[in-house]
């Protein structure tokens, strides 16, 4: 049965098993694109902003008028709940540090950790000159392996578009770090 008949027999029945099955089929893909958009060391948020886009989905499920295929539709709400997300966190916290605790369970000594710390925070000011969509993207296909075919799918945007925003994401960075004055990043 596709998505849509899914959908479609859901909304008669109430039957939460059919709700599962979209679930099932989704969740990684959606967490790839949440975290995508995320970014780098945010997977814990990525996890809760998934969980809230089922949530959400489930909750307008009734408006989908699948003049779009399902997983369009759901994509795109993870991608608007996780720009959403982000705005609202960087509000409230912009910038938080990696735990210590986490570190020592990791089994990480103290240099190591800060070396492991300044390596992140200078991803992190690299990555933030980006637009969100290139970061997106970037993140995707670098931190999450995700292929450009399945990026295309996640933006829906074709193969040739996501591998256009990779080069300018490259180009991008190589420029901004020169500007930083980060040395040996390509």
């Amino acid at each position: 049965m596709n998505d849509e008949a899914i959908v479609a027999e859901y909304l008669r029945s109430r039957d939460p098993e059919l709700f599962r099955v979209l679930v099932e089929r989704h969740q990684a893909r959606v967490f790839r694109l949440v975290a995508g958009l995320l970014g780098p060391f945010a997977d814990t948020d990525a996890q809760e902003v998934t969980q809230e886009v089922f949530l959400r989905t489930h909750d307008r499920l009734a408006g989908f008028r699948g003049e779009a295929r399902f997983s369009s539709w759901l994509y795109r709400l993870a991608y608007n709940r996780t720009l959403e997300h982000r705005r609202r966190a960087r509000l409230r916290l912009p910038h938080v540090p990696i735990d210590t605790l986490e570190e020592r369970a990791a089994g990480t000594g103290p240099f190591e950790a800060a070396a492991e710390r300044e390596r992140q925070r200078q991803v992190e000011r690299l990555l933030e000159g980006l637009p969100d969509l290139y970061r997106s993207i970037v993140h995707l296909y670098y931190w999450l392996d995700t292929s450009v075919d399945d990026i295309a799918e996640l933006l829906a945007v074709p193969e040739g578009t996501v591998k256009s925003y990779l080069s300018r994401a490259r180009q991008r960075l190589r420029k901004r770090a020169q500007a930083l004055g980060m040395e040996g990043i390509e």
